[in-house]
């Protein structure tokens, strides 16, 4: 309700050309402030610990989630093969 009221008073005020000058020059652009942050994907996942009954919830971001199952993969392998 307020920033309704807020933009409908700006509109009034840009009819007068004085404050309409004022306002193109001062205003910086307002598509780069309110333009949100993309937030990153999360992926979770319960994994069962050892000697205990309670799993545990981890969560990663896409990226890190890729990593720790590559950097996984390799250190099954190297147990594998000595």
């Amino acid at each position: 309700m307020f920033l309704s009221a807020m933009i409908a008073s700006a509109l009034f005020m840009a009819d007068t050309p004085a404050v309409a000058d004022a306002a193109k020059t001062d205003a910086p652009p307002a598509k780069a402030a309110d333009a949100p942050a993309a937030k990153p994907k999360v992926v979770c996942h319960t994994e069962s610990v050892t000697g205990s009954l309670t799993p545990k919830k981890t969560c990663y971001n896409v990226e890190q989630s890729a990593e720790r199952k590559q950097e996984e993969r390799q250190d099954l392998e190297k147990m594998q093969h000595r």
